[in-house]
């Protein structure tokens, strides 16, 4: 177990809890992916009645503290509690999909959301762990990151999806003839769909700035960001994806395709880690490799 002085005092567990919040960030774009991609537009209106009731309480007394300066809860599944989120993944209406997604069975999934629900607590009253504890902690998130992984192989890096073209697709269609609206010298795309999410791509080419903006991002797609799963951005720069499921309405997928096609300057010279916590760690940004990491 690694432990690390902050001033005077010696702060266990560090490691840890770094885990947990990589995991529990990954559980929650799992639950958002799997809403998204059976309910579209109205996913929201298909979460627990009661998870959704509590998230409504806490989300008008964030608004008193405004003056934080912290990123809002206003996406219900990144204000959930862990019990909250491990009833979404549970919801027998998803179920079937949510194992498609991890691979675990439901009885497997639930044993481990209550392990790591053990370890929060742990952590949560500040008990330090022992090495033997801290073994069985990281096996334990280790084991969940199976589910992780099988995520990651089928939505951030699958080779499935299909260019579409004109004539081949009404979406297809749409997207060129926008595209066709403006200047292409400086903004090279395509857009592509697999079985359940459509993807924009906007690649590399010389312009003002390296790196997209979270910031200019965010706010470019503002208007229809409930619409959108991810923003996925590359982490050496240059390029980002618009995903979106299949079931999003047509008209909030033109709405999509407009604002992209739009070509707004969304592109800065600083950093990620150089950009505001509060737009970079949105949880519509999502980053991903240039090439997809394989074990050797």
């Amino acid at each position: 177990m690694k432990l690390e002085f902050k001033d005077e005092m010696l702060i266990p567990n560090g490691d840890v809890y770094y885990s947990i919040y990589e995991l529990e960030n990954w559980l929650r774009r799992i639950s958002l992916s799997v809403y998204m991609m059976e309910y579209g537009d109205l996913w929201l209106e298909n979460v627990p009645k009661r998870v959704y009731e509590r998230y409504m309480q806490r989300s008008t007394k964030t608004n008193e503290i405004y003056y934080f300066d912290a990123d809002s809860e206003d996406n219900l599944i990144w204000s959930l509690t862990h019990s909250e989120l491990s009833e979404l993944l549970l919801n027998p209406k998803v179920w079937d999909r949510v194992h498609m997604v991890i691979g675990f069975t439901n009885e497997r999934f639930k044993q481990k959301l209550f392990e790591l629900r053990e370890i929060r607590n742990i952590l949560a009253h500040n008990r330090a762990l022992s090495e033997r504890t801290a073994v069985i902690v990281q096996g334990i998130i280790e084991s969940m990151h199976l589910a992780v992984d099988k995520f990651k192989q089928n939505y951030l890096y699958t080779g499935n999806f299909e260019i579409l073209h004109s004539g081949n697709d009404k979406i297809g269609d749409y997207f060129v003839d926008k595209m066709d609206e403006h200047d292409p010298s400086n903004f090279q795309s395509f857009i592509s769909v697999d079985k359940d999410l459509f993807s924009i791509a906007c690649l590399p080419v010389e312009r003002e700035g390296k790196y997209p903006s979270a910031y200019k991002l965010l706010n470019c797609y503002k208007d229809v960001l409930d619409s959108i799963l991810a923003i996925q951005v590359n982490k050496s720069g240059d390029e980002y994806l618009i995903t979106f499921p299949k079931k999003v309405s047509l008209d909030n997928i033109k709405r999509i395709v407009d604002r992209f096609t739009r070509n707004d300057p969304v592109w800065t010279n600083r950093r990620f880690e150089d950009q505001h916590p509060k737009y970079i760690c949105n949880p519509k940004i999502w980053f991903y490799e240039n090439n997809k990491p394989i074990e050797e």
